[in-house]
């Protein structure tokens, strides 16, 4: 890729319009493997970024106002991801939780500036899309398991906020060292979690199939 320059793309509208696609991708994943370098966003940067794709700095801008613009990219990415692959595993609350694990323990920096970025909306009209997308799909697997969950008794989305603030606590503490048994034993807490969602004779018939 070029350096320097404004780093115009020549071609058709739609090979433009792809290449602009992919270029924008190239630049968020650079900002998500800069981070895992240096372990954390803090010291990424819109040069340095820049400079892993092989473009100045400029570049970068006609794609993103500020860093802050650039991290609030890789959050509502970030959700993306996650609401995918959510979507295509099947539609428990027991593989919901693996899920929010696995992508977790894979991409640990992009999963905290999701859940820590400043002034990024959640439960309002501003909410990033891909967010929502993903809360709904851990609904539609929280609502499964327990469709009369007692928190149904303060809204209808309380139960799915219930599971996540318990999944997202277990990882936060895992990851930081702040729980007994570590990860291993953090990860088998979730499975429970998830199951004692579940409806008394749904628990006990999983349980029996397990025995």
């Amino acid at each position: 890729m070029p350096r320097g320059g404004a780093g115009r793309i020549k071609g058709s509208q739609g090979e433009r319009a792809r290449a602009r696609k992919e270029l924008r991708a190239a630049l968020l994943a650079a900002a998500r493997e800069l981070a895992e370098e240096s372990q954390g966003f803090e010291a990424v940067t819109i040069r340095k970024v820049a400079d892993r794709v092989g473009y100045a700095a400029p570049v970068v801008y006609e794609y993103f106002a500020n860093k802050r613009d650039l991290l609030h990219a890789v959050v509502t990415n970030g959700f993306a991801d996650l609401a995918d692959r959510l979507d295509a595993a099947e539609p428990t609350v027991e593989a919901a939780a693996a899920v929010v694990w696995d992508f977790a323990v894979e991409e640990p920096y992009r999963y905290h500036l999701m859940h820590s970025l400043a002034d990024v909306p959640f439960g309002t009209s501003g909410t990033p899309a891909s967010a929502v997308r993903c809360f709904e799909l851990l609904k539609a697997a929280v609502t499964a398991a327990a469709p009369d969950h007692f928190a149904s008794t303060v809204d209808d989305d309380a139960a799915t906020d219930l599971f996540w603030a318990q999944a997202h606590g277990l990882i936060t503490l895992a990851f930081n060292g702040r729980v007994k048994g570590g990860r291993e034993r953090a990860r088998a807490l979730l499975d429970c979690v998830a199951t004692a969602l579940r409806t008394p004779s749904q628990a006990d018939s999983l349980s029996r199939g397990h025995e």
